[in-house]
């Protein structure tokens, strides 16, 4: 997994690229907390690129999420594979989240 950061005016765009599972998700987890107890209280995430995701990853984005609303933060996604779409839609989190077919849809979300 790869998990790159760009500061977009005032939200944050995390790319994440690979599979986000058991292994990769504790790494995913410290990036985004991380980015948040430094001031991001505004996170898209860029999911385009991700093959594969876990309940271990639904539980990051979950925790994330948490402590955003906590804040008066908002974790939203966009780009969404048909699978990891399918994987939201099941587990819930279609209705939890804000699911974007693109970044500048994502960004009006705030």
């Amino acid at each position: 997994m790869v998990i790159l950061l760009n500061k977009e005016g005032d939200f944050l765009v995390t790319t994440i690229k690979g599979r986000i599972d058991a292994v990769t998700s504790p790494e995913l987890e410290k990036t985004l907390i991380s980015q948040i107890e430094v001031g991001e209280l505004k996170i898209i995430v860029d999911m385009q690129d991700v093959e594969y995701i876990s309940s271990a990853g639904l539980r990051v984005f979950l925790l994330t999420a948490k402590k955003l609303n906590t804040l008066k933060g908002k974790l939203v996604f966009y780009g969404l594979q048909k699978m990891i779409e399918d994987v939201f839609k099941v587990s819930g989190f279609y209705s939890l989240f804000g699911i974007y077919s693109g970044k500048q849809e994502a960004s009006k979300a705030f």
